[in-house]
């Protein structure tokens, strides 16, 4: 018969809910058996327990399980966490330990349920990996959750990386976390062309060969590479459609990622919504290399400055404005739409930067009129409609600081 620890917990609003949970508390002795409860008031039981307490309750009878199943029981994520011969399923919101094996180094902030806790749904025999296989079908059945992601720890040389990945049911993971040693090849090829584009690939520690290379590097929507010194400048120019990239560690020099920022700005198809990139410690940036032969627009947002460009073509681009800020030796890019608000990383959002490309616009304008005043300086027309866009410029409240054109938005409101 299933009972469980009694203990005053929070009482439900609901007024046939709560004088349920009062006649539950004021029985004696200090036990009670659940499946006396209508199903309804079992319900709103299972809703006021805890995450690790329901867990326990649905492993003690199939129809416990089922009546906390019908409860929708909301997760917002699990991870699958493997390190080494150790594993364990971690939910996020509300937070749970769920231990697949005897000891796991890390943990997430919450309950922990022994695995020993769960044997009504284990085999004796099972190795590790076979009981994490039939824990997260169990929780995924029991639980509410969109997706998971998985964490592979490749500390020692014999991992079990592949044999993880190609289990079925952990194939439509969201994002694949590696932290490692010196990565081989043959595991980078085989991560390279084992997943889909619309899932993350996050090499969070280790070493990459600084000869490795793969024209999947940038295959997967959002990458994270801890170790980026394998990736040179050709390799940037091959990026497409891309959601989020982090490079850390990287070689590219100033002089690289202004080639590469002269590709964005020609390129007919857009190439990524964030990027950052970590350079090599000490290599202080200069903008008269970073942004030579750019038209670029400083600016400030959210108390910080920032730098804009605008592509040459934004008929073919859904974002064709590129901010970036620089913060020790990282550079930040994100990519907007013309009338998409701006939003900071905390949540906080602003107008969009239309006002800001109307300026670029013009600047690109006058450039290539001074361009076309030193074949033919004697064209008054063309001095003429460079003076009307320095006007309107002006107007616009545009000035420079040390030689950049500068827009402050708070200088015309």
């Amino acid at each position: 018969m299933e009972t469980f620890p009694m203990r005053r917990l929070p009482l439900v609003k609901l007024d046939f809910a709560s004088f349920i949970m009062e006649e539950i508390l004021a029985i004696q002795p200090s036990t009670f058996p659940l499946r006396k409860l209508p199903f309804v008031a079992l319900k709103h039981v299972i809703h006021v327990m805890e995450i690790d307490e329901i867990l326990k309750t649905a492993v003690t009878s199939k129809y416990m399980e089922c009546v906390v199943k019908s409860s929708c029981i909301r997760v917002e994520k699990a991870v699958l966490h493997f390190d080494d011969m150790r594993a364990a399923i971690f939910l996020k919101n509300p937070n749970l330990t769920v231990l697949c094996s005897a000891f796991i180094s890390e943990s997430y902030k919450g309950a922990t349920v022994a695995k020993q806790d769960l044997k009504p749904w284990l085999s004796e025999t099972s190795t590790v990996l076979e009981t994490t296989l039939q824990l997260f079908l169990r929780i995924r059945n029991l639980f509410q959750f969109g997706s998971f992601d998985l964490y592979i720890s490749l500390t020692k040389k014999d991992s079990k990386m592949q044999e993880i990945m190609e289990i079925p049911e952990f194939r439509n993971y969201e994002r694949l976390s590696l932290v490692g040693r010196k990565f081989e090849k043959d595991e980078l090829d085989y991560v390279m062309e084992f997943g889909r584009e619309d899932q993350k690939l996050r090499i969070m520690k280790g070493q990459i060969p600084e000869d490795y290379y793969h024209p999947n590097l940038f295959k997967y929507t959002d990458v994270h590479y801890c170790d980026s010194r394998w990736i040179r400048l050709e390799h940037l120019l091959s990026i497409k459609d891309n959601d989020i990239i982090r490079l850390e560690n990287s070689k590219l020099t100033q002089l690289e990622i202004n080639t590469f920022l002269r590709h964005w700005v020609n390129s007919e198809h857009d190439m990524f919504r964030q990027m950052e990139i970590v350079i090599e410690k000490g290599d202080r940036i200069h903008f008269s290399v970073m942004f030579r032969g750019l038209v670029a627009l400083l600016g400030q947002r959210f108390e910080s400055d920032y730098v804009l460009i605008a592509v040459n073509s934004p008929e073919t681009r859904k974002q064709p404005i590129l901010s970036m800020n620089f913060e020790d030796n990282s550079i930040f890019m994100f990519t907007w739409a013309i009338n998409e608000r701006v939003v900071e990383v905390i949540g906080n959002d602003d107008e969009p930067y239309a006002p800001e490309f109307e300026i670029l616009r013009m600047l690109e304008r006058k450039k290539g009129l001074k361009m076309e005043l030193k074949k033919d300086p004697k064209k008054l027309e063309i001095r003429k409609e460079i003076d009307e866009i320095e006007k309107e410029l002006c107007r616009r409240g545009m000035t420079f600081l040390n030689g950049w054109p500068t827009f402050f938005k708070a200088d015309i409101e």
